[in-house]
């Protein structure tokens, strides 16, 4: 399986709010380009770092498309083969 996130800011030493605040801004930003999800799933990063799963893939070449789309948005995108705190994650 491969997980399509986008990479938001970091959250390092910030509290609650702070961090609500930069998944506030990335969902905006999201739906100002014209996308919206029915939910919004923000995953755990073992770097602190603010990720929203917007895909699930079985091959790689089927999100080839939404992968370059959500660039060409500007937006920073990791690839993952698992998701971060289940032990075996592969970043991209």
């Amino acid at each position: 399986m491969y997980y399509v996130l986008i990479k938001g800011k970091s959250y390092l030493g910030l509290d609650f709010d702070a961090r609500e605040e930069i998944r506030e801004g990335l969902r905006k930003r999201i739906e100002e380009n014209g996308v919206r999800f029915v939910q919004y799933d923000w995953v755990w990063d073992e770097n602190d770092q603010c990720l929203l799963l917007v895909g699930r893939y079985e091959r790689i070449e089927e999100a080839s498309l939404w992968i370059e789309a959500l660039k060409s948005m500007g937006f920073d995108i990791l690839i993952r083969t698992s998701l971060p705190g289940d032990g075996s994650c592969d970043a991209n």
